[in-house]
């Protein structure tokens, strides 16, 4: 159960993998296929602003107006090539053939001239040298991130969840597990480890562009559909829509995988990013929680079916005409 490297080239089932095989086999399967061949280091904002909250070490600020063109190439492949331990002498005629220039444009000496000399493209070589190994960010992704931060730890309960107890906290934590005789993984956000209490406190961090503040009531009749027994609004709504209380379920069974010993306490921390930056925190009605283990089950038997059997072209009660 413990940490494994390449998480994305595994081919252990994780929630996300679930969501898609819920709405089909065929779009699980080439999903699937994708991720494991071709994921890609772009991140987009949630991801970014889920990355810098937990591992602010990571990121480097885009101070500087990237360089285009053939010299923008040039740079980089001097810094490539430099980092690759390239004879220095040698580097100058490499990084001109890699960006493509040619003779009939300028010089080699001339373009190493170019760049030595203006003031803007020895900013994004040095640039280039103090990103090495980090993720940049735009000015417009810096705001709306800085915006999220400042929110999560001015927020009482946000900030001890996700900025206290660092010598106890792991983020981005991999956690290998089976479940109902299915190999499963997952990377949680946050979680705290509390030896003396046998705890774990499990932090999932959400952005939204939606109403960040809910409500959830339970209704008095039931149909035993969980989107129909509760009155819910604004984010709590969102835990519906995309199943986070499944998600949360697969969670807290990873965690209890690699801590049986131990009580899980979960918690999703909510925040804006269209501007107002709110924050809120939940904790999902045990409810909820019980029908995202069924549906974890359900949907890991449905998963067993389709490797077995080699088909994935047809969801299950799907193979014939459907009659309603």
């Amino acid at each position: 159960m413990s940490k494994e490297p390449n998480y994305y080239a595994k081919e252990d089932i994780s929630n996300s993998d679930l969501g898609e095989l819920k709405i089909s086999p065929r779009r699980f399967i080439m999903r699937k296929q994708h991720e494991m061949q071709t994921k890609s280091a772009a991140m987009e904002l949630g991801t970014l602003i889920h990355k810098f909250t937990l591992e602010p070490d990571e990121f480097i600020m885009a101070d500087v107006e990237p360089i285009g063109g053939k010299m923008g190439e040039y740079i980089q492949a001097y810094f490539e090539l430099e980092k690759s331990g390239t004879p220095k002498e040698q580097i100058p005629q490499m990084a001109y053939q890699i960006s493509g220039y040619k003779p009939s444009h300028s010089k080699p000496e001339t373009i190493l001239k170019s760049f030595q000399k203006k003031a803007e493209n020895v900013a994004f070589y040095e640039f280039l040298k103090a990103a090495d190994g980090k993720i940049a960010l735009t000015a417009k992704d810096r705001q709306i991130i800085e915006g999220c931060l400042t929110s999560l730890k001015g927020h009482v309960v946000s900030n001890k969840l996700l900025y206290q107890n660092e010598d106890t906290s792991l983020a981005e934590k991999e956690i290998y597990f089976n479940m109902h005789g299915v190999d499963c993984k997952s990377k949680l956000d946050r979680i705290t480890v509390n030896e003396d209490n046998k705890t774990v406190t499990l932090v999932d961090l959400k952005t939204t562009s939606s109403q960040i503040y809910g409500e959830c009531k339970p209704l008095k009749t039931k149909t035993g559909i969980l989107q129909r027994d509760w009155h819910v609004t604004g984010f709590m709504y969102s835990c519906l829509q995309y199943s986070y209380y499944r998600q949360l379920a697969f969670y807290i069974n990873a965690v209890k995988a690699e801590y049986p010993d131990y009580k899980v306490i979960p918690y999703i921390v909510a925040v804006d990013t269209k501007g107002s930056y709110d924050v809120a925190v939940y904790q999902l009605p045990t409810d909820w929680l019980d029908e995202g283990d069924k549906e974890i089950k359900s949907l890991l038997t449905e998963y067993k079916h389709y490797k077995e059997t080699s088909n994935w072209n047809v969801k299950q009660g799907f193979e014939e005409a459907v009659t309603y």
